[in-house]
Formats: C-alpha cells, sequence, structure tokens
C-alpha cells in the first residue's frame, strides 16, 4: 500500500473545517500525492486550506498547484531556513518577493506574506541577518496591505518587538505557536490571530495547551504546518490536512466546546483575517 493510499484511510475532518498553514509542495518528499489527498480532503468537509510559502523560487509552482482547487489559498515569502539566510544575495530574492506579490495581489488567491520571521533555536545567517530579512518583508507587506505569517522559535522578544514596530496595516497570525499564555496576550494585543497545530496535542505542551484554551474565541486559528508536526493519535504517519481533525477535536475538549462549533469559528475568524467573502 502506498504511503497516499494510507494516510488516506485515517483521514479525519469535520464539514466547513479549515486548515490555516501546510505546504503542499513538500508533501510530495513524503511520498504523498498531494492532488489526490487535497480532493480526499474536500470530500470529507474542507472548506478552506492556505499553502504557506518558504522561498520565491517555488512560488509559481505553488501557484498553479492551488489555482486547481477553489479551497485553496497562498502565501509567499522567504522563511527563516538556512538556504535562505545564507544565500549571499538577499537584495535579489526580496526583489523577486516584491515583483511576485506585485504580480498576483489582485488575483484573489494571494492573501498573505509569509511565512516569514526569527528563529534562534537554528540561529540561521546569525540574529541581525534573520532581522534585516523580516523587517524588509513586513515593509512589503505593508505596501501592498497585506497580513502576515509569522514563524517565531525560540524568539518571542525580538519578534513582539518587531512586530511592535512595525505598525503594519493588517496584522496576521502567529503560525505554530510553541510559548505559552503570557506571550499569546501579548500577541493578541497587537491585533494578531494565535494559531495551533498538532503539538498542542503532545505530552509536554502544557504552557501551549494553556494558550490554545484561553485565546479569544474570534483569535484563535488552527493548523497542520504538513508535513510536519502530525497529531499524537497519528503521529506515526507523515501529516497532511486530512489529519487536522485531531488537532480541533483536542483544542475543542480544552475550552470545553465542540470540534464542529470551533470548526466553524477557526473558518470564519480565517475569512475575516484574509478578507475572503463570509
Amino acid at each position: 500500500m502506498s504511503m497516499t493510499e494510507e494516510v488516506a484511510q485515517h483521514v479525519h475532518l469535520y464539514k466547513g473545517i479549515a486548515d490555516t498553514h501546510t505546504h503542499l509542495i513538500l508533501w510530495q518528499t513524503k511520498e504523498m500525492d498531494w492532488k489526490v489527498l487535497f480532493q480526499t480532503c474536500i470530500d470529507n468537509g474542507l472548506e478552506l486550506a492556505l499553502d504557506v510559502g518558504t522561498n520565491t523560487d517555488t512560488f509559481e509552482t505553488r501557484l498553479d498547484m492551488v489555482n486547481q482547487f477553489d479551497q485553496l489559498y497562498i502565501t509567499d515569502g522567504l522563511s527563516v531556513s538556512k538556504s535562505e539566510l545564507e544565500d549571499a544575495d538577499l537584495k535579489r530574492r526580496l526583489y523577486d518577493l516584491e515583483k511576485q506579490v506585485a504580480a498576483n495581489r489582485d488575483g484573489g488567491k494571494l492573501v498573505a506574506v509569509g511565512e516569514i520571521g526569527l528563529d534562534n533555536h537554528f540561529e540561521y545567517g546569525g540574529p541581525e541577518r534573520q532581522k534585516k530579512l523580516f523587517a524588509a518583508q513586513l515593509d512589503i507587506a505593508k505596501q501592498f496591505d497585506l497580513p502576515v505569517v509569522i514563524h517565531t522559535r525560540e524568539a518571542d522578544p525580538d519578534t513582539y518587538s518587531m512586530l511592535s514596530s512595525a505598525k503594519l496595516s493588517r496584522a496576521g497570525i502567529i503560525h505554530c505557536f510553541s510559548s505559552d499564555w503570557e506571550w499569546a496576550k501579548k500577541y493578541l494585543d497587537l491585533g494578531f490571530y494565535i494559531s495551533f497545530s498538532g503539538n498542542v496535542t503532545y505530552k509536554k505542551s502544557e504552557g501551549i495547551q494553556e494558550a490554545a484554551a484561553k485565546v479569544p474565541a474570534g483569535r484563535i486559528l488552527a493548523e497542520t504546518d504538513a508535513p510536519f508536526l502530525t497529531p499524537q493519535k497519528v503521529r506515526k504517519y507523515p501529516n497532511w490536512s486530512g489529519f487536522i481533525g485531531h488537532t480541533y477535536d483536542f483544542i475543542a475538549a480544552l475550552r470545553g466546546t465542540l470540534p464542529e462549533e470551533l470548526a466553524f469559528q477557526v473558518t470564519r475568524n480565517f475569512k475575516t483575517l484574509m478578507g475572503l467573502t463570509q
């Protein structure tokens, strides 16, 4: 049995559910047929998904993928990764990003700049180079009046400081939230939405779980970050959007609500943030 067939047997979704952060192009690195599996998601209730960018080189390929499904939207951005931060020509990459955003801003599919941010766990490129890349992309988001999708790992003080100073025209998402309730409150005060991934289901994620229980209903999102961070119940498989129902189950239990109600709320929140038709 192929990996596509195997994971499809375990699809777990609800009607009207959203996956607010996935990397479709990377599903294929785990021997999963993204197109077959995404259709499986739609057939089982998925209403919306956001394919998130990490570099400009793959944007056109990803845009072709997203254009095949009405339920899919896309971001464009330069992530905090080794390949981006160790590239000697960041100016060219930023130029490419600005050009791609300008060309697609009004096409209906491109809805945010991201994922962008800071990562003190790996420290690719060093802190100053990370901050330079982050600041430049925050400026691009402001220029085109787009929300941002933020990656922050062991870097909350600097991330918060830069977001506070950026004076964004629109806020965005703290993706794959991995801090605690105190930091969640600070980001909420800046107008951000807080998104929880499969790591909220892990045993040692008490701080993330407290935040997931307390974030206001109007600001909570859920994601897979697929093919990474598979929910605990299906952790032996690579992640995909068809597993996000397990994350909704877990968060809903923390909040004392039904998964179906949480799914409705998250989808509404995502549409509000991205300016999509309700």
